[in-house]
């Protein structure tokens, strides 16, 4: 079976190269077609591409913030992993947004970094390209989708997910985690929320990282100088 059976020539196209799948957009249409288009395609062939690694999704019209919550969406549903074109990556001067009020079901979205300056509200979002720092707390129901890492001052309820792009790299720093949801690149985990665990905590902060696909939650003390 080969990847010209899946081949939808009217609006999407998986062709195979040395590094993974390809995933073309060949005409225009909305975002949630071309959501709708290529989950349709995966859900069909759920065996054929479990495991499978996309290394580029191509569409001249779509932002990067786009393509990040495509990648986010795809990986949250299927068993595939997105992998990185680096030779293809410039060095890029990423600038920065800094939002100083973010309302409950508000979504920002950017191309770069984003500093959140207070507390994340229930059904807000944060979409960056980058890094994503929020001063405050990230509250139950609220998200924050980041392809480099998120730095939270204070704690975490809702859902993070940190190297949305594929960087097994990336590593999120809270005060403390516990999460409805955590994900780094296509792992997934769940913090720890039993008593004893919050009674001896000690307000240190909590870095979590992929290790053998495995996400860590530690606590982060960082090193005296003597």
């Amino acid at each position: 079976m080969s990847l010209n059976e899946f081949t939808n020539s009217e609006l999407v196209e998986f062709k195979g190269s040395k590094k993974g799948i390809i995933v073309n957009i060949k005409r225009k249409a909305t975002f949630d077609e071309i959501k709708s288009s290529i989950i349709d395609k995966l859900e069909s062939s759920i065996g054929f591409f479990n495991g499978a690694k996309i290394c580029s999704i191509r569409c001249e019209y779509l932002s990067d913030i786009q393509i990040l919550m495509l990648k986010d969406n795809i990986s949250s549903k299927f068993d595939v992993e997105f992998i990185e074109d680096y030779n293809k990556k410039e060095v890029i001067s990423f600038q920065t947004k800094y939002v100083t009020n973010l309302r409950s079901g508000e979504n920002i979205e950017f191309d770069g970094d984003v500093i959140v300056m207070t507390d994340m509200k229930s059904g807000s979002q944060v979409s960056a390209t980058g890094n994503v720092v929020v001063m405050g707390d990230i509250s139950s129901g609220s998200r924050v989708v980041a392809n480099g890492n998120v730095i939270v001052m204070g704690s975490v309820a809702g859902f993070i997910h940190a190297g949305a792009n594929g960087n097994k790299n990336a590593y999120v720093v809270a005060g403390n985690l516990n999460p409805k949801a955590l994900q780094i690149s296509r792992n997934f985990a769940e913090a720890p929320d039993d008593e004893s665990y919050e009674e001896n905590k000690n307000n240190i902060p909590e870095i979590a990282f992929v290790s053998n696909d495995i996400i860590v939650i530690e606590s982060y003390l960082p090193k005296t100088i003597k």
